[in-house]
């Protein structure tokens, strides 16, 4: 990667993050771009004046724009908060970094405005005054200047903060992606008794079983909790589920744990389960939760927890829809068989 572990290109889904960030521009009335930790745009600029789009476009004065950039990102790195400032053309733009595991790689730039008030205040990063053709450029453009959008100081800065938390969000879903995939990397690997298993060996466990339970249940329970797939695509993706009970993980993730497509990994675990892979994950937790309320005293809320729901309420609904008994009742009914 080009700066430090993560590159920002691999860390968004570029085209998702430019039907949000054209979404924002438009409720917001910033221009906004996306740029790496150069300066250099990844992303197209929404909602651009058409006196920034000038300047962009031409050859000579559009190395500046991206100076600016570049310089507004690293300020907003150093300070550890947005950089509000005037560009080399005196308009107020501003930087909010995008920082992954202590490495700079892009910024969300905004702005392409003009304050009410105060204006003169702020830093200007790049002082191009001197040079002629900048100054006659703008002056033959001062119209379309005259046209920028108005902010008060106060509503730039409740914006500047809701571009930082996005920001803070684009990095936390980073890093959770990147941690899952780590975690699945340093799982103990079966043994190798079991990947010496042959499908027939399993299967002929599989049949001895309690037919009623499901495929996904039987397998679990003949190989020590471990579920080993037939098509060994999957495993890594399985590995993955297995070694993050606590989280919810996305089909996105699974994809990039097998260097498979989301789509054509769905297929496959539909093909491994019988059924798509968010009933099968759905059965799988309450697999998970029967473990627990059987083997320990934990509360429902802290089994809940345990297994990434968001609510106790929410786990014991998706218990009793899979069950058909709430997890209390479930325990209380394995108590007494025990007894």
């Amino acid at each position: 990667m080009s700066n430090g572990q993560f590159d920002i290109e691999q860390v968004l889904d570029l085209n998702k993050w430019e039907t949000l960030q054209e979404s924002i521009a438009r409720a917001t009335h910033l221009a906004i771009i996306l740029v790496d930790y150069r300066g250099k745009p990844i992303t197209k600029h929404s909602q651009v004046q058409p006196f920034c789009q000038l300047v962009r476009n031409h050859p000579e004065l559009s190395v500046y724009c991206e100076k600016c950039d570049s310089r507004g990102g690293l300020e907003a790195v150093r300070t550890g908060q947005p950089f509000i400032y005037r560009c080399h053309f005196n308009i107020v733009d501003m930087a909010v970094p995008i920082m992954i595991d202590n490495h700079y790689v892009g910024a969300i730039m905004a702005g392409e405005i003009l304050l009410n008030e105060g204006q003169e205040e702020l830093e200007q990063v790049l002082q191009l005054e001197d040079r002629s053709f900048v100054k006659m450029f703008k002056k033959e453009h001062q119209d379309l200047i005259d046209q920028y959008p108005r902010f008060s100081k106060s509503d730039l800065k409740r914006t500047a903060e809701m571009l930082e938390k996005i920001s803070e969000y684009i990095v936390s879903e980073a890093i959770k992606k990147d941690y899952l995939i780590k975690a699945y990397k340093q799982t103990l690997r079966i043994s190798k008794r079991e990947q010496s298993f042959s499908e027939e060996e399993l299967d002929l466990e599989f049949v001895q079983k309690d037919i009623q339970r499901s495929k996904l249940e039987n397998r679990l329970q003949t190989t020590n909790g471990v579920y080993l797939a037939k098509n060994q695509l999957l495993q890594p993706a399985i590995d993955l589920v297995f070694a993050n009970k606590e989280s919810h993980i996305d089909l996105g993730t699974l994809a990039s744990a097998t260097n498979v497509s989301s789509s054509y990994l769905s297929r496959l675990l539909k093909e491994e389960f019988g059924e798509p892979f968010s009933k099968m994950y759905g059965k799988l937790k309450v697999y998970w939760a029967k473990e627990l309320l059987e083997t320990t005293d934990w509360s429902i809320a802290e089994i809940s927890d345990a297994l990434g729901y968001v609510e106790p309420s929410y786990f014991i609904r998706s218990f009793k829809k899979i069950t058909g008994v709430t997890p209390l009742n479930y325990r209380k009914d394995k108590k007494s068989v025990d007894q």
